[in-house]
């Protein structure tokens, strides 16, 4: 099956979905998975300089609203938090398999204001619309509603196990061995953007713009239980990590989300535009002839066609 072409993806609000092999809770929170989940997190926003709206990390999914300044660098920083979740969380479980179910899954999000707030607000939804917990901040696992409604500019707790130093230090050492724990990189943060359509606003106004998104997201959450009562947040650090839900919502994926039609459509012309570009440049390519690749796509066999307009990270 042929890879879904990424593009136009810089100084845009971008919403990326990485969900784990046949929805398995490999995920599971727990005090050490979500440290390595921040831990990760951090070190590849580090690593890229990448700007992270917020994170949600569910028992089988994780969500991400980022703004990446390029393509490669979006590429980049989920080549980095996927490979290490996959690697470090599947150590914990004894997990020897593949983790992930495929490829990521980057869908651009248009400048309109109730589009950016809608992904938002369906970012603070999640374990709440699933019935999962009766709040965002509930989650047993890693959330962002917690520090948006807190008014705290960044997710705490992460931690990350250098491996490599611990080995080179075994190697050394006259024991032969390094206690593990001396290799910990502890207190980790993810550092948190505003939505690029609430830059101008203070921490204070966009702390009740988050409150309000989360009631809204509690009072449609309860109405649509009708009494049910939750999961809970007792029962989701009791599941099996190797376990699947009996039903997972799919459904196909948007080539964006937008609020209005008018906007819809400009994008998808830009998307399209872009695909078409490429693929023009790509058959040219393979008929030897002179390929003139579009701005911010990986070229087969050739370097990455960085945007003029914007650095790349």
């Amino acid at each position: 099956m042929a890879r879904k072409l990424r593009g136009c993806f810089a100084g845009r609000l971008v919403e990326v979905t990485t969900r784990t092999l046949q929805s398995r809770h490999l995920l599971r929170p727990g005090r050490r998975t979500n440290q390595i989940v921040v831990g990760v997190l951090a070190r590849a926003q580090q690593r890229t300089g990448i700007c992270i709206v917020g994170p949600v990390a569910m028992s089988n999914h994780i969500h991400l609203l980022v703004v990446p300044r390029s393509t490669r660098q979006l590429s980049v920083f989920m080549r980095y938090v996927n490979s290490n979740v996959a690697r470090k969380v599947g150590r914990l479980h004894g997990w020897k398999g593949k983790f992930w179910e495929k490829r990521y899954t980057a869908i651009v999000v248009t400048d309109e204001e109730q589009a950016q707030v809608g992904r938002l607000r369906y970012l603070l939804s999640q374990g709440v619309k699933e019935g999962l917990v009766q709040r965002p901040g509930d989650w047993p696992g890693v959330h962002v509603a917690r520090a948006l409604q807190s008014g705290y500019p960044e997710i705490s707790g992460g931690v990350w196990h250098d491996r490599t130093a611990q080995r080179r230090a075994g190697r050394r050492s006259s024991r032969g061995s390094a206690r593990a724990r001396d290799f910990d990189q502890k207190s980790l943060c993810v550092g948190l953007c505003p939505l690029p359509c609430w830059s101008e606003l203070s921490w204070s106004q966009r702390r009740a713009a988050t409150r309000r998104l989360i009631r809204e997201v509690v009072s449609e959450a309860r109405r649509e239980r009708k009494g049910r009562p939750v999961f809970g947040a007792r029962a989701v650090l009791d599941q099996d990590p190797f376990s699947a839900p009996e039903q997972s919502e799919r459904r196909p994926a948007p080539p964006c989300h937008a609020a209005s039609r008018k906007a819809r459509r400009e994008l998808t012309k830009e998307l399209r535009a872009f695909a078409a570009a490429f693929f023009a440049a790509s058959e040219a390519l393979r008929k030897g002839e002179t390929a003139d690749f579009p701005a911010g796509c990986f070229p087969p066999g050739l370097p990455y066609v960085a945007e003029s307009s914007v650095p790349d990270g």
